[in-house]
């Protein structure tokens, strides 16, 4: 996805690579550089210092004459601040700041997905409960079943174990925003299903939940992701705090 954005009205090319935010070199360098032909200040500039030309990927970018998408050179934020080393300009302190506002903002959203995709798993999770409260299952069983959808969704893998939480930490808390959506989805599943199919007891809910969370597995698995190999996140807490924290300074 490209998008455009400004610094002090001056437009960046940027896109998407891999989950993170790159921007157009040549916007850039026509920017610190004020040059009349930013990609050509930019070659020389590569040609005099080699290792620039390492932190660039090569990406798509729609040309500001024909909208065509062409490969030119990007780089990310910690690329950015490299290349305006090598830039003397008047506008490398205030486009750093400028910068670190697009990552912080970027951390923010990140942070913000998180959170609703949290609330949202816990919320059909409620729901979920309540279905099956009504079939036979009670609080500590409905824990169990939610373990045993935990561990056909991680291969078996003790998580807790593996990244040194404490026993009673809530692993939910932790996870990934994909992992939370995942198990959302499975979570939704299951409760669909025991409406559907009108089952009833702790055993046939659990073998329905665990089979909805290994076809999970099994999609991020068919992409290269085991649930089990994506890194746990911070604790979901804090994030909750600091936005409290960022709607009280407002």
């Amino acid at each position: 996805m490209n998008q455009i954005k400004l610094f002090e009205s001056k437009k960046i090319r940027t896109t998407l690579f891999e989950g993170e935010l790159f921007y157009a070199v040549a916007d850039v360098v026509g920017i610190l550089s004020e040059s009349k032909d930013p990609r050509e200040y930019w070659n020389t500039l590569k040609q005099r210092e080699k290792q620039l030309g390492t932190i660039c990927h090569q990406l798509p970018i729609p040309s500001w004459k024909d909208g065509r998408k062409y490969k030119i050179d990007c780089a990310n934020r910690e690329g950015l601040l490299r290349i305006i080393q090598s830039i003397p300009s008047k506008n490398a302190e205030p486009f750093k700041l400028w910068l670190a506002d697009m990552g912080n903002q970027a951390l923010d959203e990140k942070a913000n997905k998180r959170l609703a995709a949290h609330k949202k798993l816990k919320d059909t999770q409620n729901k979920f409960f309540e279905n099956i409260k009504e079939r036979g299952v009670d609080e500590e069983g409905f824990v169990k079943i939610l373990d045993s959808g935990d561990d056909a969704l991680f291969g078996g893998t003790d998580m807790k174990e593996k990244f040194g939480l404490e026993d009673d930490a809530k692993l939910d808390d932790y996870m990934h925003e994909v992992l939370l959506r995942g198990k959302d989805f499975a979570t939704a599943i299951s409760d669909l299903s025991v409406k559907k199919d009108d089952l009833t007891g702790e055993d046939k809910i659990e073998a329905e939940h665990r089979s909805n969370n290994k076809d999970v597995r099994n999609l991020l698995s068919d992409k290269g992701m085991k649930p089990e190999d994506i890194p746990l996140e911070d604790d979901i807490k804090k994030l909750g705090k600091k936005s409290d924290k960022k709607k009280l300074d407002k």
